[in-house]
């Protein structure tokens, strides 16, 4: 029996369109045509996932606990089509002037899976569209992969403190990557 690997998600901009200012609702939330695609791929090259996301709409009030709950069961349904899972959804709530130790760039969300699951994140890719994902993985020693699907702008990486390992268009270019690693 081989030992599958940890790759840690961001979830809004990786696998589904990000709305401005928030996803509100699960009616609001599509997952993006390439995530299953991709997902499909890095399971079969032995891959278990973990989504890591910030979301403060709900720390601000814009978004209740139930109704990100119901966003969690629309992308796990769109999955399980295929099926896939994620072994855990870690989000954190709390507001960036909080400065909260699971809020990206804080790692906590990635050291509660460690702690969780046995996961060690040094060496795992962490796919994130956003600067907080790439400092978050970077100080925990992941591979931070950064994609463009969320809207940083082309080169804006080259002024961020820890760097992308690699920077590509969707979740799908990356998958691909990472299986033509071996």
């Amino acid at each position: 029996m081989s030992i599958r690997k940890p790759l840690f998600l961001d979830r809004d901009g990786v696998l589904n369109r990000d709305l401005k200012p928030y996803i509100k609702t699960a009616d609001e939330l599509e997952v993006f045509p390439w995530t299953l695609d991709a997902l499909e791929l890095l399971d079969a090259a032995g891959f278990d996932f973990y989504v890591v996301s910030n979301q403060q709409g709900v720390g601000k009030g814009v978004i209740s606990p139930l109704e990100l709950e119901k966003q969690t069961e629309k992308i796990e349904s769109h999955l399980a089509q295929r099926g896939l899972s994620i072994q855990r959804f870690y989000y954190c709530t709390a507001l960036s002037e909080e400065n909260h130790p699971s809020r990206k760039p804080g790692s906590g969300m990635i050291e509660a899976a460690q702690q969780e699951f046995g996961v060690d994140p040094r060496g795992a890719f962490l796919i994130g569209d956003r600067w907080s994902d790439i400092e978050a993985g970077a100080r925990v020693g992941c591979r931070p992969l950064l994609v463009l699907s969320g809207g940083t702008a082309e080169g804006e990486w080259l002024e961020w403190s820890h760097q992308p390992e690699r920077v590509f268009l969707t979740l799908l270019d990356a998958a691909q990557w990472i299986v033509a690693q071996g």
